[in-house]
């Protein structure tokens, strides 16, 4: 039976007359039981699979909210806001014969790790040089030019067993802030938010870094590695990747950390009072614009992992009425 244990605390304030206003939460939680469906061979046919009992989890985190409402004379008031939150999660147990289903291998599984964290392969720049290559550990498809894994358990050859948590895909924080204010007839809102401290995989740099059969490749392949061009983290041209290099690694994970105006909206009140008993015009602007890592080579870092191609800004302009 899945059970989970929560603690959740947390204290509003408010001083210098609710000028100054804020609150803290802070939780954790602890879920035992958690019903999980472990995978089966697809020899064994349909109806095989069978839901059990068996996985642990556990979460903590906390969230800040502060604000400060302010004016200058009876025109001009404002309100600004500002928060930022934190979470971890970490698998505590979970059946062998589930573990398949998640990252990790036998000497190092996902027990003690986020669900969010990313297995795989580090990197130490390229092979230079022949002699490079023959001092490193024993490598399928090493060659001057091509990208050089790190042998992690020091048994000198490059396999599945030197894979390992290398980033993970949960903020440090996540944040926003919030602008409110009215001068007379015409108010603006500001509103924005991001993340910071967080890794991603990056698809942009398989297109822009490595070389791919019957597709269109990127500009960073005109500085692939060559012996007259060794200053560069692209490896060497080719079309046959006897180094597995589109494996996951940490070739591919950078900073993905984001800032983004998400609305401004204008507005401005008319009261002909004959017809309306309130009317304002407005103008809204979405997805303005945004700070992103330039390592971070896809366009719109908030839609990591998923169609790179940029949420859209977006102009919208209105009448509200009432009679």
């Amino acid at each position: 039976m899945e059970t989970t244990d929560e603690i959740n605390v947390g204290t509003d304030f408010a001083f210098l007359n609710n000028k100054v206003f804020g609150s803290f939460d802070y939780f954790t939680r602890k879920t035992t039981g958690i019903l999980i469906t472990p995978p089966v061979a697809a020899t064994l046919g349909e109806g095989q699979t069978k839901a059990v009992n068996g996985a642990s989890k556990s979460n903590k985190g906390w969230e800040f909210m502060a604000g400060y409402r302010g004016s200058a004379g009876n025109d001009l008031k404002y309100n600004i806001t500002a928060n930022i939150t934190h979470f971890r999660d970490k698998i505590t147990e979970l059946p062998e014969n589930v573990r398949p289903a998640y990252a990790g291998n036998i000497d190092n599984t996902i027990i003690g790790h986020s669900q969010f964290d990313i297995f795989g392969y580090k990197t130490d720049g390229l092979f230079q040089s022949q002699a490079d290559v023959e001092a490193a550990p024993t490598q399928i498809g090493a060659g001057p030019g091509r990208i050089k894994y790190v042998d992690i358990n020091d048994d000198g050859v490059i396999n599945s067993f030197d894979q390992t948590w290398i980033g993970t895909t949960l903020p440090a924080a996540e944040y926003g802030l919030r602008l409110d204010m009215t001068y007379k007839k015409l108010d603006i809102s500001v509103f924005g938010s991001g993340v910071a401290g967080r890794e991603g995989f990056d698809v942009y740099t398989v297109f822009n870094n490595l070389m791919r059969g019957r597709e269109n490749v990127g500009p960073g392949v005109f500085n692939g590695w060559t012996p007259q061009n060794t200053d560069t983290n692209v490896p060497a041209l080719t079309l046959k990747d006897n180094n597995g290099e589109g494996r996951t690694s940490d070739y591919f994970i950078v900073n993905t950390s984001y800032f983004k105006l998400r609305n401004i909206q204008l507005g401005y009140n008319i009261t002909p009072k004959a017809i309306f008993s309130n009317l304002r015009i407005y103008g809204m602007a979405d997805n303005l614009f945004w700070t992103k890592s330039k390592s971070y080579l896809s366009p719109d870092p908030e839609r990591i992992d998923l169609d790179p191609v940029p949420i859209p800004k977006t102009f919208t302009f209105g009448i509200n009425a009432s009679f």
